[in-house]
């Protein structure tokens, strides 16, 4: 199961019994084992309404089943059996929530900064495919194309022989992207990242069809031989360029539909509004908002102050949201809405911490 269908399970869950969400740091190149249990104690301790069942199954699981080599984990767990494990590429800070729905708001930040994406590493000769998903490097493939060099004689005959292999070049290049994009479809992956020299990214995007070009999000500048970890470094530090850039864009053009009151809202109570409705289609949250708010349960009206009444339908079902970006979040995946956790960009933070492009 993908990490996205597993958020997506945990968005819709309505049962009535609580879940305990808890993220660990489980990176062990500056701290011990002992010491992450430890962090995970101290967590839970003020969690106490916790059934001691539950609690005891994650140490369980850390004790006998758990292998240490991802950085980070999330678990989602209750006394109904609900179970669920997600090994994570980076190290979350260790966070222990017990509430009625899953806290999901972490996860979905890290499977927006490590959604899937396929590597493309090449040259006039060969091509290196990897998959990557999590950060992490899934399957990964390997094309050559005929051996190529270059002529060291002078005059006429050189000439020759430097369109025979131009050509065998751009026949090559043609051929990896033939391969790249039946990976692609293969894999369902239509995220592409390139690698090479910049000479031969530019031929290469020139045979890339329409379709494949549209789906590149970034380059980087390597040599075929590059490790796999080095190569997936590089398309992590590409990737990361590409979704600032991205989320500047996104969060542009929400504040410039908000103010000229087209599809778009700003701010923690329309845009809690509007995915209450069914009728936003990217959801925008700064990396650092926190706040609570009052929804109400009829209308879905949001108030960031204490109500008893909502002001709008005048019932009084009112909930009342702890941290209001993970129900955003929650209510985001529901709907199926693309969610984007936004870093430093004051833009966003002026505008109120959350917007949202809608879909009318």
């Amino acid at each position: 199961m993908t990490t996205h269908q597993i958020l997506q399970q945990l968005a819709a869950y309505e049962d009535a019994t609580p879940v305990l969400s808890i993220y660990l740091d489980t990176d062990l190149s500056a701290k011990s084992k002992e010491a992450v249990r430890l962090m995970l104690r101290d967590r839970l301790r003020p969690l106490d309404m916790a059934p001691e069942s539950v609690v005891q199954r994650v140490n369980d699981y850390l004790d006998f089943e758990f292998d240490w080599r991802p950085r980070g984990l999330a678990i989602f767990a209750n006394a109904r059996g609900l179970w669920q494990v997600v090994p994570l590429p980076v190290p979350p800070p260790t966070q222990a929530f017990w509430s009625a729905q899953p806290y999901v708001r972490t996860l979905s930040d890290v499977a927006d900064r490590f959604g899937a994406y396929i590597v493309a590493l090449l040259d006039r000769e060969s091509l290196r495919v990897f998959s990557v998903r999590m950060g992490e490097i899934e399957a990964q493939t390997e094309v050559l194309g005929e051996e190529l060099k270059r002529h060291k004689q002078g005059g006429w005959s050189a000439q020759v022989y430097q369109r025979r292999e131009d050509n065998l070049a751009i026949q090559n290049l043609k051929q990896a992207a033939e391969v790249l994009e039946a990976f692609s479809e293969q894999t369902g992956v239509h995220r592409l990242v390139l690698g090479g020299s910049l000479e031969v990214l530019a031929q290469f995007r020139e045979v890339l069809s329409r379709r494949a070009n549209e789906q590149v999000i970034g380059e980087f500048t390597a040599d075929i031989s590059a490790s796999a970890h080095k190569a997936l470094q590089l398309s992590l530090d590409a990737v990361a360029r590409a979704e600032l850039a991205q989320e500047a864009r996104l969060v542009d053009e929400a504040i410039t539909a908000a103010n000229k009151g087209d599809q778009g809202v700003i701010g923690m109570a329309d845009t809690l509004f509007a995915l209450h409705q069914g009728r936003a289609r990217i959801l925008l949250v700064e990396e650092s908002f926190h706040a609570s708010a009052c929804v109400c349960d009829h209308c879905g009206s949001v108030s960031a102050e204490p109500i008893i009444e909502c002001p709008l339908c005048g019932r009084r079902e009112i909930t009342l949201a702890q941290d209001a970006a993970n129900l955003a979040v929650r209510k985001a995946i529901e709907s199926g809405a693309e969610v984007n956790i936004v870093r430093d960009n004051a833009a966003l933070s002026a505008a109120g911490g959350m917007a949202a492009i809608l879909r009318y």
